[in-house]
């Protein structure tokens, strides 16, 4: 019986909350969506750098990294990126939020040249 209880609440949140539960950015390496991909969830923040760098772990167990992502791959590697409704994502040139920024709450196909290959950190808030 409390499963059922379960079940039906769990139900109920994702109707009451459907944008919520697909609310995401995604970055790509190219304009047009084009190359690898990264999905950001609402609240998620990539740090373009090693993770140790920073005095965290890449594992979410050092102080203040549990919703940040450390990938050096991607630094200074987005040229496009998909916003779902309500979320807005967030590039900065340089790391811990330095340098330039571009928030957007709307897709781009292609940042344009100022910013193509230029962000260091990206966040989804939704």
């Amino acid at each position: 019986m409390k499963a059922c209880y379960t079940a039906a609440a769990l139900t109920a949140a994702l109707l009451f909350f459907p944008a919520s539960a697909q609310a995401t950015c995604r970055i790509f390496q190219h304009r047009d969506y084009g190359g690898s991909g990264y999905t950001l969830h609402n609240f998620e923040r990539m740090k373009m750098v090693r993770g140790e760098s920073l005095g965290c772990t890449t594992n979410g167990h050092g102080g203040g990294c549990e919703s940040t992502i450390y990938n050096p791959s991607w630094n200074d590697h987005v040229s496009s990126f998909r916003v779902k409704n309500g979320c807005t994502l967030t590039l900065w040139q340089h790391v811990n939020q330095g340098g330039a920024r571009f928030r957007s709450n709307r897709s781009y196909r292609y940042v344009g040249d100022r910013w193509n290959d230029q962000a260091s950190e990206a966040l989804c808030t939704c």
